[in-house]
C-alpha cells in the first residue's frame, strides 16, 4: 500500500445553534498514520468530547482526492467506531488497509469523523441513490429524526405531518438541511381526494383546510352516494378548474405561510382513469365526475377529460410555484406515458416492481426491449432540478431460511439499491413488516461507498455488471420474479462487501 498522506480533516455532525439545549459533540486532534512494520495497519486517533452524552455514534468518512469528494470506501475499521463510543482522549481506530485486495494508487488521502449524540451514523454512501419514503406521523420534536432523515438524498415525507398545528411554525426542513444541505424534501399531496378525517376544526391543519376548500367539488356516484377511492378518501372533481385552483392555492398558502418550505411535492396519484380500491364496500354505485349518469369506468369521454385535468393540475402548480419546484408523480400513467412523465421531475414506483411490469417483472423493469423499462422512464423526465428522481419503494417484507438455519429478512431497499446502481435511480428502505399497507422509515444495514459510475451497465446473457470508481455491482438473473428475482454482489476495492444469493447472504 502506498503511504497515506497524514494531513487530516476532522468533522462532527452538529445541529444548528439554538435548536437544542444539549451539548454538541466535539471531535478534535485527529491523526492518521500507517504503521512501519509492514502489517498494512493504519492507526486513526482522535479526541471525542460531549458534556451530556455517555456514548456517541462515530462514523468514518474518507477522501482520496484531498477532500474534494468524500466517497472513498470505508472498509475493515475496528475500535472506537460505530454506535457506542464513549467520549475521551486518544480514541483509537485501526484500519486494516493491508487486507484490502486492491492496491491503492497515489493520492491525497484524508479522513474525517462524524460524531452524533443522537445515535445516528453518518456513513458516506455513493453513488447518491438513497431515498426515504415515510408517510407516517413522525415525532418532529425529536432531534434524532432531523439527523436520520438528513442522511437521504431525497426524502418523501407526509406534507400534512409538517403542515399541522404542532409543527407548521417549527422549521423542521431547515433543521434537516442544517445537517445535509443537499437533501431534497418532497411533501406528499393527494392528487384526487380529500380525507373525511379532515372535517373537524381540530383535525390536522392541512387536511382540514384541504377539506374545507375542496368540499364544493366532491364527486358523487351514479346512485348519488359520496364517491370514494379508498375508505375515508372522497374523490374530488379535478375536471372542474375551480377545484384544481382550490388544491393549488392550498398548497401555495401552506408553502408560503408555514415555516416548512418543501423542495417539491409528490402527487398521489395519477392513472389513465380514476382508480378505485376494489375492496371498497361502504359506497354504492360508480364515480360519475361529469354527472351524466354513466359510471367513470364506462365513460370514455370522462376518462379523456380526467387525463386532461391531470395535465392541467400539474401545469397549474408549475405556473404557480415555478420551474424549480420539484414534482414527483406516483401512479401508472406516468410509468407508461412518456409525454405525461415529461412533465415530472421524478417518479415514485409504488409496490415496486409489481405494478406495470409484466412477469417476470424485474426482468421487464431492466429490459431495454420493454418499452416502459426504467432506463427509458428516466430519460422521459425533466432533469433541471437535480433529478431525474426515480424512487423504488415497497412496504412488504419477505423472509427465507438461510444456510445457517436461521430466518433472514430480505431488505427490499438493498435489492432496489442494486437496481438503482445500474440505472441511476433511488432505493427506498422500509422498516414496516407489511401487516398493513404503509410506508415507514428504514435504512440499509450495509451502506458502503463505491464512488461514481464509470460508464453504463454491460449485459452478458443473465449477467449485468457496472463499474464504479472504487468498485462494481454484479447482478445475475434467477427467475426475474419478485421477491427473489436475482442474485447480486457489490464489490469495493476488490473486496466483496455485500451479496444476496438466497439462501446465502453476506454480510
Amino acid at each position: 500500500m502506498r503511504a497515506i498522506v497524514p494531513l487530516l480533516c476532522s468533522c462532527c455532525i452538529l445541529l444548528a445553534a439554538g435548536l437544542t439545549l444539549a451539548a454538541d459533540p466535539v471531535v478534535s486532534n485527529v491523526r492518521m498514520a500507517e504503521r512501519t512494520d509492514g502489517s498494512g495497519l493504519v492507526d486513526i486517533d482522535y479526541d471525542l468530547a460531549d458534556a451530556d452524552s455517555p456514548v456517541l455514534a462515530v462514523a468514518v468518512q474518507m477522501s482520496a482526492d484531498g477532500g474534494a469528494q468524500w466517497n472513498f470506501p470505508v472498509l475493515n475499521m475496528t475500535g472506537d467506531v460505530g454506535s457506542n463510543v464513549a467520549p475521551g482522549v486518544d480514541r483509537h481506530i485501526v484500519w486494516n488497509a493491508g487486507a484490502i485486495p486492491t492496491r491503492f494508487s497515489e493520492g491525497q488521502y484524508r479522513v474525517r469523523l462524524a460524531a452524533s449524540d443522537r445515535g445516528v451514523l453518518h456513513k458516506p454512501h455513493s453513488p447518491r441513490n438513497i431515498a426515504i419514503t415515510d408517510w407516517s406521523a413522525v415525532n418532529w420534536s425529536d432531534p434524532a429524526n432531523w439527523e436520520k432523515y438528513a442522511r437521504a438524498d431525497i426524502f418523501l415525507a407526509m406534507a400534512a405531518s409538517m403542515w399541522n398545528q404542532q409543527y407548521m411554525n417549527v422549521p423542521i426542513i431547515d433543521r434537516i438541511k442544517a445537517v445535509n444541505p443537499d437533501v431534497k424534501v418532497i411533501g406528499y399531496i393527494s392528487a384526487k381526494t380529500a380525507q373525511l378525517s379532515g372535517e373537524p376544526a381540530g383535525a390536522n391543519a392541512f387536511w382540514h383546510e384541504w377539506y374545507v376548500r375542496t368540499r364544493p367539488f366532491w364527486v358523487y356516484t351514479t346512485t348519488g352516494d359520496t364517491a370514494q377511492d379508498w375508505p375515508g378518501n372522497v374523490v374530488l372533481n379535478i375536471l372542474d378548474p375551480a377545484c384544481r385552483t382550490a388544491m393549488i392555492e392550498t398548497v401555495m398558502d401552506f408553502q408560503r405561510t408555514s415555516a416548512n418550505h418543501f423542495d417539491g411535492i409528490l402527487w398521489d396519484y395519477f392513472n389513465n382513469s380514476l382508480w378505485v380500491y376494489d375492496g371498497l364496500t361502504n359506497v354504492t354505485g360508480q364515480p360519475d365526475m361529469d354527472g351524466d349518469g354513466i359510471g367513470h369506468a364506462q365513460d370514455y369521454d370522462e376518462q379523456v377529460a380526467y387525463k386532461s385535468a391531470e395535465v392541467a393540475l400539474v401545469s397549474a402548480l408549475r405556473d404557480s410555484l415555478g420551474e424549480n419546484f420539484i414534482q414527483v408523480f406516483n401512479g401508472q400513467r406516468a410509468y407508461s406515458d412518456s409525454t405525461f412523465a415529461g412533465l415530472a421531475d421524478g417518479l415514485m414506483y409504488e409496490i415496486f416492481p409489481t405494478l406495470l411490469f409484466p412477469q417476470p417483472n424485474m426482468k421487464s423493469a431492466l429490459d431495454p426491449a420493454y418499452p416502459f423499462n426504467l432506463y427509458a422512464a428516466r430519460r422521459w423526465l425533466r432533469s433541471g432540478n437535480g433529478g431525474p428522481w426515480i424512487v423504488m419503494s415497497n412496504p412488504w417484507r419477505t423472509q427465507y431460511g438461510d444456510i445457517d438455519g436461521g430466518t433472514h429478512y430480505i431488505m427490499s431497499g438493498n435489492q432496489w439499491r442494486a437496481v438503482a446502481m445500474l440505472m441511476d435511480g433511488y432505493a427506498s428502505w422500509n422498516s414496516h413488516d407489511g401487516s398493513t399497507f404503509s410506508y415507514t422509515y428504514g435504512w440499509s444495514d450495509n451502506d458502503i461507498s463505491v464512488g461514481e459510475p464509470l460508464g453504463p451497465p454491460v449485459s452478458d446473457g443473465n449477467f449485468i455488471r457496472r463499474d464504479f470508481q472504487y468498485g462494481r455491482i454484479e447482478l445475475e438473473w434467477k427467475t426475474g420474479m419478485y421477491p427473489d428475482p436475482f442474485k447480486y454482489r457489490i464489490w469495493a476495492l476488490g473486496q466483496r462487501v455485500e451479496e444476496l444469493a438466497v439462501p446465502m447472504h453476506f454480510p
